[in-house]
């Protein structure tokens, strides 16, 4: 067989084709007439070897929990400037309990938020016996296997709403979910990539209702940049550089994300000055523009709210992939101190240089060759088959995952302990027309809000903004806005009381907050809405019941021009 790669030399710079580009213009490898049953014969084609895939799936998860773990302490700690440079790397950190450095010696590994949902969801194709999960098994399996209390943001709102009965992907639409546009999805989905080898067309159907649990737009194209990037890494030119593997992965990715969006913008804005610095190791200038061109001066139509929002968490990603160059050490000290949600770019990229590098090649990186093989979901997740699983285990069956997607989703064949897989189509720029989300956020630590009782209590990391409003008895709060629609959203559980609500004083009635069901049920939930106001404005009086019973307030959600 032949290869299927090549590239072109442009100003010292690799720059490469598309996949179906690079298959015609390199004559790739076709089945000829020695095609395996079940593949069509003169098929250009990828061919892969299992066992050395096996090493690469273990590489995936070694390299995302050290990631993950490396990547920690320093989530949320700098969100503006002075942020973190190369100098604070081996410092001490929150209160001297922490030491910026590689995390490597955890036995067993502890399932976090940034690899615990991928687990979960390759549990679900395991049990159900597919590749393509419905909007129903993924409900179940959040419910019974993901649950809270540790989620956050949009994964926080999805669960809200399946437990009161929605499906996805109507769990990601705005009107639905406020923090659509957060980092959610970005941490949850990669895994689809590296189950569809060498097929990002497949890897973006497999991961869309996954993805559209809890993004929309550009949060979802960046959840989809991580997943195409995973699937395209099989097939990458192994005669290429460490890091323009990278560049050549980020760019076939790139091609998915209408330029319309600030997903694109920001991914070529951090490129153009990747490529212009001299000293690439300079990385913190391109960071601190970063965060002066989009968070404060809110370039390509970007509105910062908060430090994991999906935007400003893409572009430090992309900061940490180009200037760590392919290096996985790094790449993911720079993505520890780039800033925001740092644990999760880290942890994506862990998990793809792992998966490049492969299990032994990451061994022979940190010359470590004594790491821990167990994985313990119970730590964040519930009630699976494994409390306590292993790298290994999760590898071996991501293999026979992988089997079923190349057979019944690909066309291909396993032939002995190889993978035959047609090669796909070119990736295909999302077909969504410019869109404006018109909803804005109302925190309930907004100044404008006028409190009698309440007490806006801040670091509730359930609650949308890190902040939750609290009143008990006859407490009230009132605010007012400029909008033709609203919604309330408060923490249900099953010691909450009840609240009166009055929209521009006509009486809406009362909201029972408590939640009988699932005492770890519920938490943030829209409460009340109301569509269609005339577009002028309106006061929202929310009044507490006589009871010592805890009442909240997390948002409200607002069609239109926030109050002065």
């Amino acid at each position: 067989m032949q290869s299927v790669w090549c590239r072109l030399l442009v100003t010292g710079r690799a720059v490469v084709l598309p996949l179906v580009a690079l298959a015609t213009a390199c004559g790739s490898g076709s089945t000829g007439g020695d095609a395996p049953p079940g593949v069509e014969n003169d098929v250009a084609t990828h061919v892969i070897d299992r066992t050395a895939y096996l090493d690469q799936l273990r590489g995936f998860w070694l390299g995302g929990v050290i990631a993950n773990w490396t990547g920690l302490p320093t989530e949320n700690l700098r969100t503006s400037k002075p942020f973190f440079t190369d100098e604070d790397w081996l410092s001490t950190q929150r209160d001297g309990r922490v030491t910026l450095d590689y995390v490597l010696d955890q036995d067993p590994w502890q399932a976090d938020d940034d690899t615990d949902i991928e687990y979960v969801y390759q549990h679900a194709m395991e049990q159900y016996g597919t590749y393509l999960l419905t909007g129903e098994q993924i409900s179940r399996e959040w419910q019974d296997h993901i649950r809270l209390p540790r989620l956050w943001v949009s994964n926080l709102a999805a669960l809200g709403q399946m437990q009161n009965g929605a499906m996805p992907p109507a769990t990601s639409l705005p009107t639905n979910n406020p923090m659509w546009d957060m980092i959610d999805a970005q941490l949850t989905t990669e895994v689809f990539g590296v189950f569809a080898p060498g097929r990002p067309d497949v890897a973006l159907e497999m991961a869309h209702l996954p993805i559209r649990t809890t993004a929309y737009l550009h949060s979802e194209w960046a959840a989809e940049f991580y997943v195409i990037m995973h699937a395209v890494a099989p097939v990458v030119d192994p005669n290429l550089s460490r890091g323009d593997q990278v560049m050549w992965l980020a760019e076939q990715a790139r091609q998915r994300v209408p330029d319309w969006s600030y997903i694109a913008d920001m991914y070529d804005f951090v490129k153009a000055e990747y490529l212009a610095n001299p000293d690439k190791d300079d990385w913190e200038q391109t960071r601190d523009k970063l965060h002066e061109r989009y968070q404060n001066d809110g370039a390509a139509g970007y509105v910062y709210r908060y430090s994991w929002d999906a935007g400003i968490n893409f572009g430090a990603s992309i900061v940490s992939l180009f200037y760590g160059e392919g290096d996985y050490k790094k790449t993911i000290r720079i993505g520890t101190l780039s800033g925001w949600d740092s644990d999760n770019p880290t942890a994506t990229w862990g998990g793809l240089l792992g998966f490049l590098y492969g299990y032994a090649g990451l061994e022979e990186h940190f010359a470590k060759y004594d790491f821990a093989d167990g994985y313990n979901i119970e730590r964040t997740r519930y009630d699976l088959p494994r409390p306590l699983d292993s790298l290994t285990g999760m590898s071996e069956r991501g293999l026979e995952v992988i089997d079923q997607v190349v057979v019944e989703a690909m066309g291909g064949a396993v032939d002995g302990d190889t993978w035959v897989i047609p090669v796909g189509e070119q990736i295909a720029v999302a077909d969504v027309a410019e869109t404006e989300i018109a909803w804005t956020t109302i925190e309930d630590s907004d100044p404008r809000w006028e409190f009698d009782g309440f007490t806006s209590e801040p670091r509730h990391w359930n609650a949308s903004g890190a902040t939750l409003a609290f009143g008990y008895a006859d407490c009230e709060a009132r605010v007012t806005f400029t909008g033709s629609a609203v919604q309330y959203y408060a923490h249900r559980n099953p010691t909450s009381g009840s609240v009166a609500l009055s929209l521009d004083g006509v009486e809406q009635g009362m909201f029972d907050l408590s939640y009988d069901a699932d005492p770890e049920g519920q938490f943030y939930v829209k409460v009340f809405e109301a569509l269609g106001l005339d577009d002028g404005e309106h006061t929202l009086v929310i009044a507490c019941d006589s009871t010592d019973a805890e009442k909240t307030i997390d948002m409200l959600w607002v069609i239109g021009e926030q109050a002065d």
